[in-house]
């Protein structure tokens, strides 16, 4: 008999009840992504406004549109943002300086194979809402499609977007086209930040975190709405615990809405929310998860995806794996699964399931920062500081400066150290010996994991994959953090190219 991939799987399949680990039959690895945009999507472009981040990303296809697209909003910039937060807080500065951070607006594209294999059209532009110099908004942060009564007995879709800036504002589209956006909610607290939209019988939800570097920031909370114009909040206390600082990503599951929380004392918690008249406020709250899951070093629960029945919460270690708040560092990301009856077991971190501990085995992986559902299988994504760390190996002087402004000056006992290590590495050394790049794994039942890429691709600077969806027309688009060279967008298929 001729062996075919198809009878070399159903083989697999059937191994399967005997023991066997399940194949990688009709799953993407990482020859079969092709780069589809010019990194930073238009290069005069770029040069002014930093593409940095692929923030968000959504497939969207308009009521009586023969096609769809996806779209991808840009955090803009992000590289020199972070870069000077770092410089003011550590020379002393305070929060209020923050407001004179280099912010570039930030866009929203659509891919338009029809025109070329690298064209992304430009639907959303903030210098159309902001000028220079008062540019307030750095990203577009999430996106996804909104079903909402169209006063007919039907229901229409919408494309809804949210900032993040010095204000949170909410977007939408019917169209997705270009000047057919309309601002339909903005939070008036400085700083709050829209992290996630879900929605669930009939309710549009807002999980509402505070962006804050080197304050305190108030707690996190949660805004619903009947239309998806007029919201109100229905927690604004962090679920009664003044540590959840943030509500990271919210997502429907098993009849309830599920939130997760920012909370880098004790750790994230997970709560279940549902509308019940017969309480005080008209909804109900239950605690599933506390005390960060496997550890309480994990801060955030900050990227949530059902797959195969099952609730998966990834976590995320701020800020860029080091919290100079906390004192949390250098640890992995974990991933937890939750059942249907709120019984959780860590699949990735400490005594997981699949063997493999924090940052599937790399401590640098420091956030989990997207998953997503392709043809059966489920993809996790990272954001891997090793890009950051070889940064600093190739300019060892920044560490001992850094070192040095912590201990106040005073002798540095640091500079033969400095000499060696400068004559140790370069960039390219230092990216290897950091396994620089973002990883994405790949797992067919959530137990078994492969790796896809380690490396971002092949491009360290890639050094997060922060986005992805899966498209009808085939393709796994995955959109990466690169401040360097620009945001770059692959496509993945296993179809012919």
């Amino acid at each position: 008999m001729k062996v075919t991939m198809k009878t070399a799987c159903l083989g697999a399949v059937l191994l399967l009840g005997m023991g066997a680990s399940v194949p990688q039959c009709g799953s993407l690895s990482a020859r079969d992504f092709v780069q589809v945009n010019i990194s930073g999507f238009d290069t005069a472009d770029d040069a002014v406004d930093k593409n940095s981040y692929s923030y968000a990303m959504e497939y969207f296809q308009a009521d009586g549109a023969d096609t769809g697209h996806v779209y991808i909003g840009t955090g803009n910039n992000i590289g020199g943002l972070i870069g000077y937060y770092i410089d003011t807080l550590m020379n002393g500065g305070s929060p209020d300086d923050l407001l004179d951070a280099p912010i570039r607006p930030p866009e929203i594209r659509r891919y338009r194979p029809d025109l070329g294999p690298k064209v992304w059209e430009k639907v959303f532009d903030y210098r159309d809402v902001e000028t220079d110099p008062d540019f307030r908004t750095i990203g577009f942060r999430f996106m996804c499609t909104v079903n909402l009564p169209d006063g007919e007995g039907g229901t229409q879709k919408w494309l809804y977007t949210a900032t993040q800036g010095e204000v949170s504002v909410l977007w939408r589209s019917r169209t997705g086209n270009y000047g057919d956006w309309e601002q339909v909610f903005e939070l008036e607290t400085p700083g709050n930040s829209i992290r996630w939209i879900a929605q669930l019988d009939g309710l549009v939800y807002l999980a509402v975190a505070y962006d804050s570097f080197g304050a305190t920031p108030p707690p996190g909370e949660v805004w619903v709405s009947d239309d998806g114009v007029n919201f109100r909040p229905i927690n604004q206390d962090g679920f009664g615990n003044p540590d959840n600082r943030g509500v990271q990503a919210i997502i429907d599951y098993n009849g309830w809405i599920y939130a997760g929380t920012k909370n880098d004392v004790t750790g994230f918690e997970i709560w279940k929310i549902r509308p019940n008249e017969a309480v005080d406020g008209g909804f109900e709250f239950v605690k599933v998860v506390d005390n960060g899951g496997p550890s309480a070093h994990n801060e955030n629960a900050g990227m949530p995806i059902v797959f195969k029945g099952d609730l998966y919460y990834g976590t995320q270690l701020y800020v860029a794996g080091v919290n100079p708040t906390s004192g949390n560092g250098f640890q992995g990301c974990d991933i937890i699964r939750i059942d249907e009856n709120d019984n959780w077991e860590t699949v990735v971190g400490p005594n997981s399931i699949s063997r493999y501990e924090s940052g599937f085995n790399h401590f640098t992986n420091a956030y989990l920062w997207w998953m997503e559902e392709h043809d059966g299988w489920l993809y996790a994504s990272t954001f891997d500081q090793g890009t950051m760390l070889a940064g600093l190996l190739d300019n060892p002087s920044e560490i001992f400066g850094l070192i040095s402004q912590l201990q106040q000056k005073g002798l540095d006992p640091t500079t033969i150290l400095v000499d060696l290590v400068e004559n140790l590495f370069d960039i390219e050394d230092a990216y290897r010996m950091t396994r620089a790049g973002g990883d994405i794994y790949k797992s067919f039942d959530g137990k078994q994991w492969y790796p896809v890429t380690r490396d971002g691709l092949g491009d360290p600077r890639n050094y997060g994959w922060r986005t992805m969806v899966s498209s009808p027309d085939g393709g796994l688009y995955i959109g990466s953090s690169n401040p360097t060279t620009g945001t770059q967008v692959y496509r993945g298929t296993t179809f012919p190219k």
